[in-house]
């Protein structure tokens, strides 16, 4: 492992340094929608061994590069799934050598104990890298103003075609002066390189995007404000939680308390007694309490989701930035309001093939669990996750599975088990599993002494990790993702590190292998890919899905393959998921009736 001193240093012929603009369309004054595939409009590039320069504007972009892809040369550049979507919309290829900076930067500033409110306003974007190495402040103002017209699009004045193309220049050279500032930071340039791969590929599948049902978007977008009301009347009757006043639905926190008391159902709350009612937490207790699946579903769709906010153009296809490595393990954050996999589950239904084309939905099956049995050596994990449905195996191993239980029985035991299995990664203690599962202390004291004994090893590895990351004051990935620890970090975060990185890892390297192989990526979804193909290959697809997963895993989890399951969609199918399946039928039922009172 090499460390450079200086960009002087850096073993190339030529670093080009690239900035690009570019409008979605034919740009938002001629129609076209962020959603859109890119038009490219301007480049910038600017090499730093010759300091030559280049300007071009969209008349002038040619049929390959200003510069060279090849082995000597490396291509630097600020958030490159930008540019490489440029590359992309132009028919150029992908660069044999490439850094992003972006991505440099959020590894360098990986601080475990920090969370995004302690960070300035725009931490992450050019102007905040410069402040943070000690650069002269960008005029973001001025840099907004700039970047909304060019999304505009054509056609420009020659006074804004001058500017446009300046300020472009000045992004270029202002990524030129963190180059300068950031290649000591640089710890492995060799995983650097790598990691500017996976935003190749990450640019690949942005430019895909996710196809989905559009007449069905516009018909719900349509009647949205309408169906709040019908859908409240409709989801919460079983609940009782809800007050219309004047025409709007609201939330009542004492009639759920109410709801909580009726079924005996156990609920996190804060040390002030109120409850917790953050979605994360809904999410977590759905598992135990399946029946408040739908509650979640209707809270968060009124409460969160615009529809208006689904990012999708006009070829009816979401696309969104997708964030490559930009959570502390590494793993992607698209939008949640834009991204088709982050709002409610209920509108993924909205997914569905074009004619001739079919979809493939491979997900890894118990990722976390098996990644925790992998990476601690725990060959008892290990054995229950191979032997079937690990929370179950998991609960009769610790006693809590007898013969002649129902299936009602069982399902509730698995959910329990589900609940704690998931919760040891990151260390969840005896009174926040009391809470979750509906047990006294004492109890849940007993399933975990129980757990802990009988997967020791694990719990070895764990404490190791900690003692480790107490040591070095940081933890790493075997590719390179490091994590800082300072003292005061949450030891949960630590704790489960190892996991969420590892996941994120396997995601990336199943990124780049996918493009290699012809592997038509159109969305990355945590422990899951979605995947395209022409409606004759569909079969083969979904196999060759599934064997770039195993394989991904497998070069990560030092040779052991994550099994997948799938799930195929064809032309006049939608994708499913059970959990937003009430809601779904809800929705469009009642688009349906509405429809047909204005007919």
């Amino acid at each position: 492992m090499t460390i450079y001193r200086c960009w002087q240093d850096l073993p190339y012929l030529e670093i080009w340094v690239v900035d690009t603009e570019f409008c979605p369309g034919a740009g938002t004054r001629n129609g076209g929608k962020h959603g859109d595939p890119i038009t490219p409009y301007s480049l910038v590039a600017y090499e730093m061994r010759s300091r030559r320069i280049v300007r071009l504007l969209q008349h002038e972009l040619g049929p390959t590069p200003p510069y060279g892809l090849g082995s000597d040369t490396l291509v630097v550049g600020f958030f490159l799934t930008a540019e490489f979507g440029f590359h992309l919309a132009k028919g150029w290829g992908q660069p044999a050598n490439a850094l992003d900076l972006y991505i440099e930067h959020r590894h360098i500033t990986n601080n475990g104990a920090l969370k995004a409110e302690d960070l300035d306003k725009g931490f992450y974007s050019l102007a905040g890298a410069a402040r943070y190495y000690g650069q002269d402040t960008i005029d973001t103002t001025h840099k907004q103003e700039m970047r909304e017209r060019i999304i505009e699009g054509p056609p420009f004045s020659d006074n804004e075609a001058r500017t446009n193309i300046e300020y472009n220049e000045d992004d270029t050279r202002w990524t030129a002066k963190l180059l300068e500032h950031m290649t000591p930071m640089i710890r492995s340039l060799e995983h650097a390189l790598f990691r500017a791969k996976v935003a190749w590929a990450v640019a690949c599948e942005e430019r895909r995007g996710v196809p989905l049902d559009m007449p069905c978007v516009i018909r719900i977008r349509t009647h949205w404000g309408d169906i709040a009301l019908d859908l409240v009347r409709t989801m919460d009757r079983p609940f009782g939680i809800y007050e219309i006043e004047d025409g709007v639905a609201h939330w009542r926190e004492e009639r759920f308390k109410a709801y909580l008391r009726r079924h005996g159902m156990g609920w996190p709350t804060y040390d002030n007694g109120t409850l917790d009612q953050r979605d994360q937490t809904f999410r977590e207790m759905e598992g135990k309490y399946p029946q408040i699946g739908p509650l979640r579903e209707l809270r968060f769709s009124l409460s969160k989701l615009r529809l208006n906010n689904l990012q999708v153009g006009n070829d009816g296809r979401n696309r969104v930035l997708l964030g490559p490595y930009g959570s502390k393990g590494g793993s992607n954050q698209p939008s949640n309001s834009k991204y088709i996999f982050g709002p409610a589950k209920w509108i993924r239904h909205l997914i569905t093939p074009p004619p001739g084309r079919a979809l493939v939905h491979r997900d890894y099956c118990q990722q976390e669990i098996r990644i925790a049995a992998i990476l601690s050596g725990d060959k008892a994990l290990l054995a229950a996750c191979e032997a079937g449905d690990v929370y179950r195996n998991i609960a009769a191993q610790l006693g809590f599975m007898r013969d002649g239980m129902s299936e009602l029985e069982v399902a509730h035991v698995r959910a329990l088990f589900k609940t704690v299995v998931l919760g040891i990664s990151y260390g969840l203690g005896a009174r926040s599993l009391a809470i979750r599962i509906g047990l006294s202390l004492y109890e849940a004291a007993e399933i975990l002494a129980r757990l802990r004994a009988r997967f020791h090893v694990f719990e070895d590895f764990c404490r190791a990790v900690s003692d480790r990351a107490g040591l070095d004051l940081e933890i790493s990935t075997p590719l390179g993702w490091i994590m800082q620890c300072p003292p005061g970090i949450n030891p949960r975060t630590v704790r489960n590190f190892p996991m969420q990185s590892t996941a994120a890892e396997i995601l990336h390297v199943f990124c780049v292998l996918a493009e290699r192989r012809g592997i038509e990526v159109c969305a990355p979804i945590h422990d899951a890919f979605l995947c395209e193909s022409a409606l004759a290959d569909i079969e083969d697809a979904s196999i060759a899905v599934d064997r770039c997963m195993r394989d991904a895993s497998a070069l990560v989890l030092r040779g052991y393959e994550l099994p997948t399951d799938q799930q195929i969609i064809r032309p006049g199918q939608r994708y499913e998921d059970k959990r937003g399946r009430e809601m779904w039928d809800t929705v469009t039922g009642l688009v349906a009736k509405l429809e047909a009172k204005t007919a």
